[in-house]
Formats: C-alpha cells, structure tokens, sequence
C-alpha cells in the first residue's frame, strides 16, 4: 500500500467521521425546531441533512475494504473498493439531484408558500453557513491528497447546503416571490446532476478499464528508449488499475542474437526502471527484432 493511498485513507476517514458528527447535530437541531414551528418543509431538510450521513459511511466503508490487503482471490489487492465507492456516491448525487428537480416543479405547479418565522431562518441560515463551511474543507481536502471520494462527498454537502440556503431564502421573501424556491432549484438541480454525471462516468471508467492516455505512454516510451538504447519497438502497453496501485504491462523488442540471460537481466532493468520512476508494478515480455505480430501501441 503506497503513501498516497494511505494519505487518501487518512483523509476520508477523517472527513467522514466529521461529516457524520455535524450533519447528525444538524438533523437534531433543524428537526427539533421544525417540529415545534410545525414546518413541514425544515422537518424534511433535517432528514435530507441526515441522509448526507450515508454517503459519508459509504466513504468510510470504501476506504476500509480498499486498504485490506492482497488475498488469494484478489491477488491485486481491494483498491478499486476506492472507485466503487465514487461510483456509488455519484448515484446517490444524482438521485438526490433529480429528486432536487421533482421537489422545484411540484413547488411552482403548486405556488407553494410557507410561513416566516425569524427562528426558522435563523437556523436555517445558521445550518446553511455550517454546511457551507463543511463543503469547503472537505473540497480541499479531496484535493490536496487527491481523493475522488472525498471531493464527492464534499459535491454531496453542497447538495444540503442549497437545499437549505433556498430554503431559508423561500421563508424570507417567498411571501412576495413564490416562485424563487422553484426557479433556483430548477438550476442547482441541473448542476448537481451534472457533476454527478462526471464523477460516476470517471469512476465507472476507471472500473471499465481505462486505457493510459497518448502522453502516459510517450512518457513511458522515451524512459525506456533513454536508458536502454538497445530496445526497440515497445508495443501492447496496457495499464491495470487497481487503486493503490497500477500493474503495467508491455511487450519488447530486443536484438535476436541476444542470448536468454542478457535479455532477461535487461528485462528485470526495465521492469526496475518503471518501479523506480513511475511507481507502477510492472511486467515486461521480451520479443526478438522483427518478430512482433502486434502493432506499436
């Protein structure tokens, strides 16, 4: 299990846990105050609030069936758990955004208005500003350890933190614009579900198979040519990903009057080369000149 990995680890385990501990207090405190001012409408925010607590679980859950180590029926290890998770969570987004969606349309076809209470929008805008706080760290923090996870979660908390924030708008000026609430959500729903839409596909391709990009094998390529002049031809290259991990196989060409040995310790230099440089686990197959029957890839 390499550094960024367990740094990935650390920090969704971290923002996870304080995810759940907020949201939780804030269900609380929005679910309490929606009772007694008998609001429907902050009742079912507090259990949206709620919700956001099952993403960061699976965020959880995902990281600690990714760092299990290697067994006999997964010889790779469990990192793709790490895409899984992504994936999952970029469902739930995108359900959450369509429901966001149906919720707006109902409001304007119903002209739905709701009643003003200073101690509603006080806690609503308290709970706004909360969330809004909780997005923030949690989108630097999938960025600067480079999580996915963690960066999807964050887009999750800003579900709740408009939802909320239009929420409060609604009780504060929806008396004289009843539409607001319906035309913003209508908007904040088309953007959720398209970032939904980008971090399923990212992670659905990755769990695909995605190729290495042209530049990924150039840089590769121009490596191996530099330090070993002798090579030629390097062809079939194809990248495993695995999470913590990247497995990289290739194919070779080496002169054919080469005798076994030298082109194995070559192979092993190789193979020593990519560990070094690219921090991927790979496997070279050596091809005598001339006689490769695959394109160069």
């Amino acid at each position: 299990m390499n550094s960024e990995f367990n740094k990935r680890r650390r920090a969704g385990y971290q923002e996870g846990f304080i995810s759940i501990v907020v949201n939780t207090l804030l269900f609380i405190i929005k679910y309490y105050v929606g009772v007694i001012s008998n609001s429907i409408a902050v009742i079912a925010d507090s259990i949206h609030t709620l919700s956001d607590t099952a993403t960061s679980l699976i965020l959880i859950i995902s990281y600690r069936y990714a760092s299990k180590p290697a067994d006999e029926e997964h010889p790779f290890g469990h990192g793709r758990f790490e895409l899984l998770g992504s994936l999952v969570i970029g469902v739930l987004l995108g359900v959450a955004g369509f429901e966001f969606g149906f919720s707006s349309i109902e409001k304007l076809l119903s002209k739905e208005t709701l009643v003003y209470s200073d101690l509603l929008v006080l806690v609503l805008i308290t709970s706004t500003l909360t969330k809004g706080l909780l997005t923030l760290w949690a989108w630097r923090l999938g960025v600067k350890t480079e999580s996915e996870l963690v960066k999807a979660d964050a887009w999750h908390h800003l579900t709740d933190t408009f939802a909320t924030g239009l929420l409060a708008i609604t009780i504060f000026i929806g008396r004289d614009y009843w539409w607001i609430d319906g035309v913003l959500g209508l908007l904040v729903s088309a953007i959720i579900i398209y970032t939904a839409w980008e971090i399923s596909s990212r992670a659905g391709m990755e769990l695909l198979g995605r190729g290495p990009t042209p530049s990924e094998i150039a840089e590769l390529k121009q490596v191996i040519q530099s330090e070993f002049p002798m090579v030629s031809n390097i062809h079939h290259i194809h990248f495993h990903r695995y999470g913590d991990h990247v497995e990289v196989t290739l194919h070779v060409e080496l002169p054919g009057e080469m005798s076994l040995k030298e082109a194995h310790d070559i192979a092993s230099k190789i193979e020593s080369t990519i560990r070094e440089k690219f921090k991927y686990e790979p496997t070279v197959h050596v091809e005598p000149s001339g006689d490769s029957s695959g394109e160069d890839e």
